[in-house]
């Protein structure tokens, strides 16, 4: 080789790889997605998990070890009665694997699920629904651009079981948003009154978006939440010795304000010197109700077993800042509605809204409220 060429070579190398790459076929690496990325994924919270295909698909075709629990930034939290910390070998059958994140709706978890429609008759796992949700303008379209990936929506109009009629609800949902991708092809699935023509996005497209997705799985390139959290009863404790101890911990990490806010937090809220204003949340006429809607019907028609779990707020902080019972009431109550009327079941905790320790702030569950959480989600994991 010429000593002109010899600089260039890395060059070249590069650009065969990368040619190579983009010509193997998306089956070569979705194998990559195994038990052990399933393991290493069960707490990551991470991209691949929540706007993936690969890791979801395989939990609920290849899986029979764990119990997914979908919700949004509650699963984040450093809480040590967080079931994947705090359900064993001893008081659940299965072993929690969260999938969610701050912003993740229910029109984001719907499309998340409807993406694996084909799989999900008779499979178990929780749904938690948070109050905070149901707000004046709904899901956002900065949330929707972050929280939805092209490849969960192409393969949501993929699904072989999914009903025409379901594919043009959420053609037409999705519509509704300013960026989304291929607007043409959402138009003529309403048009054909959800008859796909095409696809979302090109099989070229997919096909780099699944080898992308499959080499990320591979590796955390960011924290894990609840990593370094260590459950602080002993693994053979009852319900009742699991609720006191949380009600213990609660207290002791609540110490600076009447609210039972934890103080971490509180110490947040009191370096924030303006008004808290939450009046845009509880609404009655919430387009969240809708998308709630589409979800509850989703699961029903896929035949999925889901245990939907409404969860309250912290009543007497949201009494104080001018939200009263009087308009978050109606809201739990239509919550319970949309489930129970479309075919869901529910583990309704709204009736905790004033209990200590159940919230550990103004909306996330935590501590004695998880431990609820935990004893019903084992139940249901074994309830055949």
């Amino acid at each position: 080789m010429s000593s002109k060429l010899k600089p260039f070579l890395p060059i070249f190398i590069s650009g065969a790889i990368f040619i190579i790459f983009v010509l193997l076929p998306s089956s070569w690496f979705t194998g990559l997605v195994n038990q052990k990325t399933l393991a290493e994924n069960r707490m990551s919270l991470t991209d691949q998990v929540l706007k993936g295909t690969l890791i979801q698909e395989r939990l609920f075709n290849h899986n029979d070890k764990y119990y997914p629990i979908y919700g949004s930034s509650e699963l984040e939290k450093d809480d040590p009665f967080n079931p994947a910390v705090a359900l064993n070998k001893h008081n659940a059958s299965h072993q929690p694997f969260l999938i969610g994140t701050g912003g993740n709706t229910d029109l984001v978890n719907g499309i998340e699920l409807a993406s694996n429609y084909d799989e999900l008759k008779g499979k178990k796992f929780a749904f938690i629904i948070s109050p905070q949700w149901f707000t004046n303008h709904g899901l956002t379209n900065q949330n929707f651009d972050a929280r939805v990936s092209q490849n969960q929506i192409n393969q949501l109009f993929h699904q072989k079981n999914m009903s025409n009629e379901l594919k043009q609800r959420y053609a037409k949902r999705l519509l509704q948003f300013k960026h989304v991708h291929n607007k043409d092809f959402l138009r003529t699935t309403v048009e054909n009154k959800g008859k796909t023509d095409g696809n979302y996005i090109s099989n070229f497209k997919e096909n780099q978006l699944v080898k992308i997705e499959a080499i990320k799985s591979l590796a955390n390139f960011k924290d894990v939440p609840l990593e370094h959290v260590k459950p602080v009863t002993d693994e053979k404790a009852s319900w009742s010795e699991m609720r006191d101890v949380a009600t213990q911990y609660g207290k002791a990490h609540s110490q600076s304000n009447e609210f039972k806010i934890r103080d971490k937090y509180w110490k947040l809220i009191k370096a924030n010197k303006r008004k808290i204003n939450r009046d845009y949340e509880f609404n009655i006429n919430s387009p969240e109700f809708s998308d709630l809607k589409l979800l509850v019907d989703t699961m029903r028609e896929a035949g999925a077993d889901v245990e939907y779990i409404s969860i309250p707020a912290n009543g007497k902080w949201y009494d104080h800042i001018g939200v009263d019972i009087e308009k978050r009431e109606p809201v739990y109550k239509k919550i319970n509605k949309t489930v129970t009327e479309n075919g869901g079941k529910i583990y309704d905790m709204t009736d905790k809204d004033y209990e200590p320790y159940v919230i550990t702030d103004a909306v996330h569950i935590g501590w004695k409220g998880w431990v609820y959480i935990d004893e019903h989600v084992a139940h249901h994991m074994k309830e055949k």
